[in-house]
């Protein structure tokens, strides 16, 4: 691994490059972990930083990708120790980036969640079907059972779902905003391949079942506009809202 650039800013820029060259995101993910461990906790902060700011104020390659990898790997447990991020937290909060801070910690969701699904679901007229035949008309091209497997409210059967080539960007918008919805059905949208899209981010961070972690990481990848919405939607947790305030520059930075 290269020495991280001195400069904060020179660091996000040589990080998010070196991010958004990879292909993949679990690729993205173990170097981003081996990248953060590369440095001290102080340098590494100030350079996400930077990142985060350059995301709001140029939302393109690279940082855009740079976010959502750093987004993703930091809700994965096998990209760095606890030890780590709390560490990398104590550093964040001592430097007063209280909206880096936040990416290392889980915000509480809004609502309830709806009850655990059951291993069968009604799925139009007739007998209820078992998850493995959902789960298997899920690998299907017929739009009408598609649109109507949208609705399933079992994770193991999205997450097959969203890898069907007949799928369509508005489709998982449907899956990404739908309410009430379980975390882990969400939590399938951000980990897959969608999450690349502008209108699916969007859709998780406004939606007040996604749970908090996932939202407070993805805010920085919103464009002005819909951050003014996150931060005055009361549907949304506390959480949510104030790192949209700051990350608009309406709230001070601290945690």
């Amino acid at each position: 691994m290269a020495a991280w650039p001195d400069d904060p800013r020179e660091a996000a820029e040589w990080l998010a490059r070196k991010l958004a060259a990879l292909p993949e995101a679990p690729m993205r993910g173990y170097v981003l972990g081996e990248a953060l461990a590369a440095a001290p906790s102080p340098q590494v902060v100030a350079a996400l930083h930077q990142m985060l700011r350059a995301s709001r104020l140029n939302p393109a390659p690279p940082y855009t990708i740079a976010v959502v990898a750093l987004a993703q790997a930091l809700s994965d447990p096998r990209v760095l120790t606890y030890e780590q991020r709390a560490e990398l937290y104590r550093a964040a909060k001592e430097q007063g980036l209280g909206e880096v801070a936040r990416m290392f910690f889980a915000a509480g969701t809004g609502p309830g969640e709806p009850r655990q699904p059951g291993p069968e679901q009604p799925l139009g007229a007739g007998r209820a079907l078992t998850l493995g035949e959902r789960k298997s008309l899920a690998r299907g091209s017929t739009r009408e059972l598609l649109a109507r497997l949208l609705r399933d409210p079992d994770a193991a059967v999205i997450r097959v779902l969203l890898e069907n080539p007949h799928l369509t960007e508005a489709d998982v918008v449907v899956i990404a905003a739908r309410r009430p919805a379980r975390g882990d059905v969400l939590r399938v949208v951000f980990g897959s391949r969608w999450i690349t899209r502008y209108h699916i981010k969007r859709a998780l961070v406004m939606n007040p079942y996604t749970p908090g972690d996932l939202a407070v990481r993805l805010c920085a990848t919103l464009e002005t506009l819909d951050l003014r919405a996150v931060a005055g939607d009361p549907s949304l947790t506390g959480a949510v809202r104030e790192q949209a305030k700051i990350l608009l520059g309406e709230a001070p930075p601290g945690l």
